[in-house]
């Protein structure tokens, strides 16, 4: 029974390892993003968002929603997912903004302190150019 014991814990090792470099590289691979345009969000715009899902970054995501020229009055849902290293610390945030002008979501990618790191479209949704 020890031998099993011992090579589970070697297995688990092995494992939150490959776990740590995957958050490595993905970390890296970020690093080279540009952020996305920012603007100043149009009045009322951090409510509405908070009315479809409080959350702390709200404000950058509506600042990144104006630096595109989506307009609030086009968002038709807002859900967060979330980026956790090994130890379990939040390490960034996806906002996936639905519109109701067009199928898909907008996804505004930010770091841990909702400093923005990118904007783009997923699932048939397009961005307007960008200011």
């Amino acid at each position: 029974m020890r031998d099993g014991t011992v090579g589970a814990a070697g297995s688990l090792r092995k494992i939150l390892r490959g776990g740590a470099m995957a958050s490595v590289v993905l970390t890296g691979a970020c690093a080279g993003l540009s952020p996305p345009p920012q603007a100043a969000p149009e009045p009322g715009a951090v409510s509405a968002l908070d009315r479809l899902s409080p959350n702390r970054c709200n404000g950058a995501v509506a600042s990144s929603l104006a630096g595109v020229r989506i307009p609030v009055s086009d968002v038709r849902y807002l859900a967060y997912g979330l980026y956790r290293n090994i130890p379990g610390d939040i390490v960034g945030y996806d906002a996936w903004v639905g519109l109701n002008s067009q199928p898909g979501a907008v996804v505004v990618q930010l770091d841990e302190y909702c400093a923005p790191r990118q904007i783009y479209a997923r699932e048939g949704a397009r961005l307007p150019d960008a200011r």
